[in-house]
């Protein structure tokens, strides 16, 4: 059984990610992210995924000293406060964005997100007409505050929503595949289609490591 360490950044949606990733049929064990960074990979994880929580990411504990030991080498899945600190450590920019809390939103897929296998089929815009025609739009759940809108070198752009800012990362990954952000809640009622994407995301990871 897949066995995902779940860094719990102190954030109320631990637990509903943790019951997502049971029904999914992963084995999860949560520590919280004050926890050394040995205590981790001793845990030894198939995936890590990074919680959502407050504040900003370099204020998270140990969540950054953990990126950067395991990153390209353990799968890492990065959830709202998680995904802004796999933009950081790449070197991008996470600044308040006007705050978005509780509301189903449209994620516009970027041409990388189109074609990515996360997003295959759920988006809601295809014309009856032209089905052969991909989607863009997907709905998502948004909680958040920050964010960032110019993806750092090494990071690629899934998708965007609009922001006070201009249009925000929603979603991405490391050119390597080894890393997926999503900065929505995947986890959240609010994203109709979120198990799915959790689910994928969780098998995209683990393919892509296995296969490098």
């Amino acid at each position: 059984m897949t066995h995902v360490v779940l860094i719990d950044n102190h954030d109320s949606f631990v637990y509903n990610l943790v019951d997502a990733f049971a029904v999914a049929g992963y084995d999860c064990t949560v520590f919280r992210n004050t926890v050394p960074v040995e205590t981790v990979l001793a845990a030894k994880p198939d995936l890590i995924c990074l919680s959502p929580g407050p504040g900003y990411p370099a204020d998270a504990g140990n969540m950054m000293k953990i990126i950067d030991e395991v990153l390209g080498t353990i799968p890492l899945l990065g959830i709202c406060l998680g995904f802004q600190a796999l933009i950081e450590h790449h070197g991008g920019t996470v600044e308040p964005c006007g705050p978005v809390h509780g509301t189903t939103d449209n994620m516009t897929l970027t041409d990388a997100g189109v074609a990515h296998p996360v997003f295959a089929g759920l988006a809601t815009d295809v014309e009856p007409d032209h089905p052969e025609v991909p989607g863009r739009t997907v709905p998502i759940g948004r909680y958040h505050s920050l964010g960032c809108v110019v993806p750092p070198a090494g990071m690629e752009s899934l998708g965007t929503c609009q922001s006070k800012i201009g249009d925000v990362i929603m979603a991405a990954q490391t050119v390597d595949g080894k890393a997926i952000g999503l900065q929505y809640h995947p986890e959240s009622v609010l994203s109709p289609t979120g198990p799915i994407m959790l689910s994928r995301c969780v098998e995209q990871l683990l393919t892509v490591s296995q296969n490098n």
